[in-house]
């Protein structure tokens, strides 16, 4: 007998479906963290225009700008 040194087509086959699943559940938690990140910057610059609003105020004697 010959020492194989490739793949069979079945290994091809089998190692090609297990990708494809691992994909097929990584795909939307990547989405959702996709997501939740772009939810945190969001979180995150509303917070410092806040912080930016409140030390305008109070260098200004409780004064908002005007528009």
């Amino acid at each position: 007998m010959q020492k194989k040194d490739a793949f069979t087509l079945i290994e091809l086959l089998v190692v090609t479906a297990i990708v494809a699943l691992l994909m097929a559940i990584l795909m939307p938690v990547l989405g959702k963290a996709e997501d939740q990140a772009h939810t945190i910057g969001c979180r995150s610059n509303l917070k410092q225009y806040g912080i930016g609003l409140r030390m305008y105020l109070d260098d200004n004697d409780h004064d908002f700008p005007d528009a």
